[in-house]
């Protein structure tokens, strides 16, 4: 049984309960308000099922993800800049978001660190990683690690 299904099975229950117990009881005051508790919980249940039901779309929306990692890493130095065209393995439904960040960057120790990363050309089955260093900067190595949501 739903989760759903077995709160509302409790929330009868203490609905049958409560109007039992009000007929036993002379205050009539009394009966008005816990049939007014009973209202307003089973009011607050039918309103959480929609708020879950959209949760859930977002949930199913978000497990279509995939992610990996772009870049190199070689001694002697590469050349720059790296272009990737990465490929997702399936296509998704619309186009995701992309999300990325550098998680590897190797210099040369007596020169300035200027590099610059960019995920352009984001279709439903991939996107494209460029990563450049400028000026001086003599690059060993730069890596980033990236992920895809979407539908």
């Amino acid at each position: 049984m739903g989760l759903i299904a077995e709160v509302l099975l409790l929330v009868t229950a203490v609905a049958i309960s409560g109007t039992v117990q009000s007929q036993n009881s002379n205050d009539e005051r009394q009966n008005r308000s816990g049939n007014a508790l009973v209202f307003h919980l089973m009011e607050q249940l039918y309103n959480m099922k929609f708020d879950i039901a959209a949760q859930k779309k977002q949930i199913e929306a978000l497990q279509n993800r995939e992610s990996g990692t772009a870049g190199q890493h070689k001694a002697p130095p590469p050349g720059w800049p790296y272009i990737e065209n990465v490929k997702f393995k399936s296509p998704f439904e619309e186009t995701p978001t992309v999300t990325y960040g550098l998680f590897l960057l190797d210099s040369l120790h007596n020169t300035n660190v200027r590099i610059s990363t960019t995920v352009t050309a984001v279709t439903k089955t991939g996107f494209r990683v460029q990563i450049s260093p400028w000026d001086d900067t003599r690059l060993y190595g730069a890596r980033i690690s990236w992920m895809a949501c979407g539908k």
